[in-house]
């Protein structure tokens, strides 16, 4: 459910930005047929551009280029319980699933309302459509599916202009742009934007349908009478088009307005960089990890003593072995003995500072009963009270990350034997104590260890430690 709660986020974030751009630009524009278009393209594009995006990035954190490694012996100690699911996850996704429940009720009670009026009403069968009139006068002339509504007094006086302005909604089949438009309330009813959108989609209607009165040849400013008078009486604003849908002076001023050039067709170019703009914040680290951990709560909060493994043997036999952030993602490597022929791994989840990130992607390689696990995370800049567990043979494998890296006397800069890239190395962790005591050769030269701090990071194309010999070998450009 939590899943549901991150995409509908995502989704709002491009759902908001190209709304913007369409009001800047568009929306004012004699261009009813196109700007439909684009409002309609616009909520295609937001509830489905981001699950594409995100997939197209897990297939490129496949490959990465590696900046910071460390690289260690130590073996994780810690057979605790699983990451713990906040509290403030949950709470969010009971908000949000309360919401869409209200926002479904009352679309579900205006289409009941709805069908009880066309029940009600006397039906007239024409050509594509039925013409349904009812002696209640609190309902405005309104369309929705094949119906169209009106009052016996405007049967009688008024039925020709609001027959083809309704004719025109009908035909247009502007019924399922409101599906569309209620749908994506439901979904992103938190989202001022998604209401703002059904909003000017229906007022992309009644332009349509009020250019048709005129085309048809009705004097304008005895229909922007007859709409003053209908201004009145009951609507359905969710599900159907009413006659007198709000923001008449807009409507009035339109039909007098002179139809856009061509050219300005071009404007809606400008929805290109918002939309690069929405994807660019949803996969800012801070972004992505909220949203991830949104991704990764349920409607309940589990105990930890609930989630811990009962059998620790598995996780002895595995020890971290790398970290490395190189400012796409943050990739952590396992490494496990003694496996046998058999090993399943799934999940994979990293909490740092609180924040729970969900994997991006999983790679192991078992041979021998030795296997090299290695799992990607959305890039974090510095690791705070980090853990990560992974799911090894149903069980829950909990490492201490902070430990790690604390406890870390190893550490290769160039290539190490599981990255093949070169790097730019940060040094984490505490140096032993005895590092002081090696020697430091600087392209074959004896140097003092000291003279390490005064050389820039930029010329050293590698730097290898070698406990056996004592020595730190470093290569310069």
């Amino acid at each position: 459910m939590g899943a549901l709660l991150s995409y509908s986020i995502l989704s709002g974030i491009l759902l908001l930005a190209m709304y913007l751009a369409y009001r800047l630009f568009l929306a004012g524009d004699n261009q009813h047929t196109f700007n439909r278009f684009i409002l309609l393209l616009i909520y295609f594009i937001s509830f489905s551009a981001m699950p594409i995006y995100y997939a197209v990035n897990k297939l490129k954190s496949i490959g990465i280029e590696d900046s910071i490694i460390v690289n260690t012996e130590f073996i994780s100690t810690v057979t605790g319980p699983s990451v713990q699911k906040p509290l403030w996850g949950t709470m969010l996704i009971w908000i949000f699933f309360g919401g869409m429940f209200i926002v479904a009720v009352k679309t579900i009670i205006t289409w009941i309302r709805l069908t009880n009026v066309i029940r009600s009403g006397e039906k007239i069968r024409r050509d594509g459509y039925t013409l349904v009139v009812t002696d209640n006068d609190c309902y405005a002339p309104f369309s929705w599916m094949r119906y169209i509504v009106i009052s016996r007094n405007d049967y009688v006086n008024n039925c020709r202009p609001i027959t083809i302005h309704e004719l025109e909604h009908v035909f247009s089949r502007h019924w399922i742009d409101l599906l569309i438009a209620q749908l994506a309330c439901i979904i992103n009813w938190f989202n001022p934007a998604a209401w703002l959108m059904r909003e000017e989609i229906m007022l992309i209607h009644e332009y349509q349908a009020d250019r048709a009165v005129i085309a048809h040849g009705h004097d304008p400013k005895e229909y922007q009478l007859l709409l003053i008078k209908k201004a009145v009486g009951s609507r359905f604003p969710s599900l159907a088009n009413s006659l007198n849908h709000s923001k008449l002076k807009k409507r009035i001023t339109m039909m007098y307005k002179e139809k856009s050039r061509a050219r300005r067709k071009f404007r809606a170019l400008a929805l290109v960089p918002m939309l690069t703009l929405a994807l660019g914040v949803a996969s800012v680290p801070a972004v992505r990890a909220t949203v991830s951990t949104i991704s990764n709560s349920s409607v309940s909060v589990s105990k930890d003593s609930e989630n811990a493994p009962k059998d620790k043997t598995l996780n002895s036999k595995f020890k971290l072995a790398n970290i490395n952030n190189n400012g796409k993602v943050t990739i952590i490597t396992l490494k496990g003995n003694d496996l046998g022929d058999n090993l399943s791994v799934s999940g994979g989840t990293f909490t740092n500072d609180d924040r729970t990130y969900n994997s991006n992607s999983m790679e192991c390689n078992l041979t021998d009963g030795v296997a090299v696990i290695k799992t990607s995370f959305p890039f974090t800049d510095e690791i705070k009270n980090g853990r990560m567990t992974i799911i090894a043979n149903g069980q829950n494998l909990t490492f201490d990350l902070d430990d790690f890296i604390k406890n870390a006397r190893t550490v290769v800069f160039g290539n190490d034997p599981d990255f093949t890239e070169k790097s730019t190395i940060i040094i984490n962790g505490n140096s032993s104590p005895s590092i002081d005591d090696m020697k430091v050769l600087l392209d074959g030269k004896v140097i003092d260890y000291s003279e390490i701090k005064n050389l820039p990071t930029d010329k050293i194309v590698s730097m290898t430690v070698d406990k056996e010999k004592n020595e730190i070998r470093i290569t310069t450009k």
